[in-house]
């Protein structure tokens, strides 16, 4: 009413009130009655901002890719800020009349697309897809090196680079190829396998082989020496039933002795003596002549 309106602002806002073109006051989330006709005021949001980015570049063997990635600024200065950008608001509605932030973002962004085409101009696409934290690094030191954004009152707290990625078809080529890799390495890697197999089984079938011919080894060297031993058993039998042969051969000419002495009549006269002092009386016997004419002569030289 009367040309008066009650000022309001975000508490994120820094506000520098102005009364017929001087400076009236100024702070943080200010508000309160203002005169519409000889009052202005301008806003610097203080709070930190995120802005989505992305940049198209070639790579030194003239490959596109595309970097996304983001920022994270503020206004760090809003007296500095106020003098080099227009931050001045309707009162009524308390909006920027104007779009500074917009203009901020657009200026952020194209230090740092500058510093990713140069850094990205010098490396081949496999090398660029890689790079995303080198990419971080380069936007920072160029905004850092950059006087106008201190001037301004600007402070850019990262860059944030997500993703290096090439051209659709490029994309789908590196796929093909990454995919025929992987298939190779599969395709190797089963071939390992059947191969470390067959080797294996080679070399149990070789163990198998081993074993029986051990085996068969051992049982011809038992069977030689069980034959070893079964002829030396039986040359000792045989020494043994020749020592037994000879003994009693020996036994039976001692025994015999006697009566090689007194002669076939001396025997007879003997055997006819034993075998009445048994008492044994043959039913029938018969001498040959020359016995019994040995045994008469005998008989007649011992009566």
């Amino acid at each position: 009413m009367l040309g008066f309106k009650f000022l309001t602002t975000r508490p994120t806002d820094h506000v520098v009130l102005f009364k017929s073109g001087r400076k009236a006051r100024e702070g943080a989330g200010l508000g309160g009655l203002v005169f519409i006709p000889t009052a202005t005021a301008a806003a610097v949001p203080m709070d930190a901002r995120d802005d989505i980015f992305a940049v198209e570049t070639m790579t030194v063997d003239y490959q596109t890719v595309v970097i996304q990635g983001l920022i994270t600024f503020r206004i760090a200065d809003a007296n500095a800020a106020v003098q080099r950008q227009d931050f001045s608001i309707d009162l009524k509605s308390g909006r920027h009349l104007g779009e500074p932030m917009k203009q901020i973002v657009e200026r952020l962004r194209a230090i740092v697309q500058s510093a990713c085409r140069d850094a990205l101009g010098r490396s081949s696409l496999d090398a660029a897809l890689n790079k995303s934290d080198e990419l971080s690094v380069a936007a920072m030191h160029s905004i850092a090196a950059d006087q106008g954004l201190k001037a301004d009152g600007i402070a850019v707290d990262r860059v944030l680079v997500m993703s290096v990625k090439p051209a659709p078809e490029i994309k789908k080529a590196l796929e093909a190829k990454l995919r025929e890799t992987l298939l190779r390495e599969a395709d190797g890697a089963l071939f390992d396998r059947r191969r470390a197999a067959t080797a294996d089984e080679h070399a149990l079938k070789l163990r198998e082989e081993a074993d029986r011919q051990e085996l068969a080894t051992n049982e011809i060297s038992n069977s030689l020496t069980l034959e070893a031993e079964r002829g030396r058993l039986a040359e000792a039998k045989a020494a043994t039933a020749l020592t037994e042969a000879k003994s009693a051969a020996e036994t039976n000419r001692e025994r015999l002795k006697p009566f090689a002495e007194i002669g076939a009549a001396g025997v007879a006269a003997q055997a006819l003596y034993e075998l009445g002092i048994r008492g044994i009386v043959p039913g029938n016997l018969t001498l040959g002549g020359d016995i019994a004419q040995q045994i008469a002569e005998a008989v007649r030289k011992n009566p």
